[in-house]
């Protein structure tokens, strides 16, 4: 389950040193691979791993894949990210983040080309407040389902996150897809997440809400609202 980009963009890299170097990742699965309001699985299970190098200076790169089933015509098994980007601590309390992601579908029978880049920026208050403006140039389709026209996508999204104790912490954000140029409509997309972390173990518990209207574009099994059981395993070194 991935649900936002402002939050997970932003938190990892909060607490690293200028001059360590950070490997880190995760290796798991969820009940519901969901991004931005959008089932890639219709909701059947998907198996996920990423991983993330930060560099001094506080630069970084990673990578994401899941296997995916985004509809019910021939489609992708996979989908596979990467990115790079950089942290700043801007004042004690506020953090500012600007990362480039390409998202790719490999061997996609579909007929329009799904991959698409991403520039995300963040703005990070006490590394608990995060709010993200994500824009995606030559959208040709997301999700199930291909757009109408090819054009610029964008997307705004606010995040924050409350420790409860020692292990556990709550998450929850809204956003808003604007697809105008690509399916002429945007949406609203929204999650609240428990999760429980005992190291190197972690366990989420997501109930993820979407506009209904957006049924018209999308596959009816990738929209709606629905829960989502996230188990992974998290590594981490640094030299």
């Amino acid at each position: 389950m991935i649900a936002f980009t402002a939050c997970s963009a932003a938190c990892s890299h909060a607490a690293h040193a200028d001059s360590v170097q950070v490997f880190s990742g995760s290796v798991g699965g969820t009940s519901d691979f969901v991004f931005r309001g959008l089932s890639l699985t219709r909701g059947k299970p998907a198996a996920q791993a990423s991983v993330d190098v930060e560099f001094p200076g506080e630069f970084y790169i990673g990578a994401f894949v899941s296997t995916a089933d985004p509809k019910d015509d021939p489609s992708p098994d996979m989908e596979v990210d990467f990115w790079a980007g950089r942290y700043w601590r801007l004042s004690e309390n506020l953090s500012g983040d600007l990362r480039l992601s390409q998202y790719t579908y490999p061997d996609d029978p579909r007929r329009v080309s799904y991959n698409r880049t991403e520039l995300t920026a963040t703005l990070g208050f006490h590394n608990r407040f995060f709010a993200a403006a994500i824009y995606s140039p030559n959208t040709e389709g997301i999700g199930s389902s291909a757009g109408y026209d090819k054009g610029n996508a964008w997307a705004v999204e606010l995040s924050g996150r409350q420790p409860l104790n020692d292990h556990l912490s709550i998450t929850a954000g809204i956003g808003h897809y604007g697809l105008e140029e690509v399916y002429h409509d945007s949406y609203n997309y929204w999650n609240v997440t428990l999760t429980a972390a005992f190291k190197p173990f972690e366990l989420q518990l997501a109930y993820l809400g979407v506009d209904d209207d957006i049924e018209q574009h999308f596959e009816p099994d990738s929209v709606g609202d629905r829960f989502a059981v996230t188990a992974l395993w998290r590594f981490s070194t640094t030299k």
